[in-house]
């Protein structure tokens, strides 16, 4: 079905959704079982506390790992993962792949989101795996972390870049970065990883995932996607359309720091979804032997803050 400069149909929206679901009810049942911490993240973990489930407009769905718990869940998954259905994408994985993040992907699939054409990597519909490294607690060598991290992302972006980007200087750089092997700005990403990890610290971020934006709260700047280390000590239960899944334990202080109003709803206007070029999405989806009938006749939650507190007892 093509889709290019449309947005999707709300009932093929909700089986995106379902199909994303199906995935993460495969990565809690392989973490529950093999006792590998993961937290679901960004606009999921604000779902999760706002709606109880997927926000009514997105489209995606985001995970977190740190590092030490994504390699025993790489490791787990090639004996455990219903390789059936589901494919773990890294760099490793899939010769094509230029992220330095993981996706499950769902078999059967089709989903290419628009200007991502260049990246012949397996496709199909996907959640993401971030895995979160230390930042160091010295802000020169965390600053220098930032500017490596920032020049081996765009290395690996330069295949979308050079004819994505409007800017003619920036366009003739990424000519010249994409004949960088990806192998050379994924390896230093996991070194600059590995060596903050040697010792605790009180940030940590997804090495290989950056977010352009930030804002200005109670007089302070917060640089979306980094974190205190604090915050994912623990995992703890929340609902997520009707199923348990985790999330870090001082969720709100977490989804604070990514959101500037999270209580606050975008005018309809503004609920936007990512317009993919194609997709497909004919598969049978098993969320536990739940009807899949039901599920996508389910309406959306709208919840107040004062819903969330007076759910959790305050």
């Amino acid at each position: 079905m093509e889709a290019e400069k449309k947005t999707m149909s709300a009932k093929d929206l909700r089986k995106l959704q379902l199909v994303e679901l199906e995935m993460l009810l495969e990565v809690d049942r392989i973490c529950r079982e093999n006792n590998i911490m993961y937290f679901i993240a960004y606009g999921t973990a604000l779902g999760a506390v706002r709606h109880k489930g997927f926000i009514p407009w997105d489209d995606d769905l985001d995970i977190r790992m740190t590092r030490k718990e994504f390699e025993k869940f790489e490791r787990v998954c090639k004996t455990k993962l219903d390789t059936d259905r589901f494919f773990l994408q890294t760099a490793r994985t899939d010769s094509e792949y230029r992220w330095g993040y993981a996706k499950v992907r769902r078999k059967g699939t089709e989903y290419l989101r628009a200007g991502q054409e260049a990246i012949k990597c397996v496709s199909g519909v996907s959640i993401d795996i971030f895995i979160m490294d230390n930042i160091p607690d010295n802000n020169i060598m965390a600053g220098i972390y930032y500017l490596v991290r920032r020049g081996c992302i765009k290395t690996l972006w330069s295949v979308i870049g050079v004819t994505a980007e409007s800017n003619l200087l920036k366009k003739f750089l990424y000519r010249g970065l994409r004949h960088v092997p990806k192998e050379v700005p994924l390896g230093i990403m996991e070194w600059l990883g590995k060596r903050a990890n040697k010792k605790a610290t009180k940030r940590m971020c997804c090495m290989s995932f950056y977010r352009q934006d930030a804002f200005r709260k109670n007089g302070k700047w917060y640089e979306r996607g980094t974190v205190l280390s604090e915050w994912f000590e623990e995992a703890v239960e929340i609902e997520y359309e009707g199923f348990m899944v985790y999330i870090c334990k001082d969720c709100m202080a977490y989804i604070e720091c990514e959101y500037a109003e999270p209580w606050k709803y975008p005018p309809e206007s503004q609920r936007l979804i990512h317009p993919p070029k194609s997709y497909n999405l004919d598969v049978e989806i098993d969320l536990r032997g739940c009807s899949i009938e039901e599920q996508m006749k389910k309406e959306y939650l709208y919840l107040t803050k004062e819903d969330w507190e007076k759910g959790r007892g305050e």
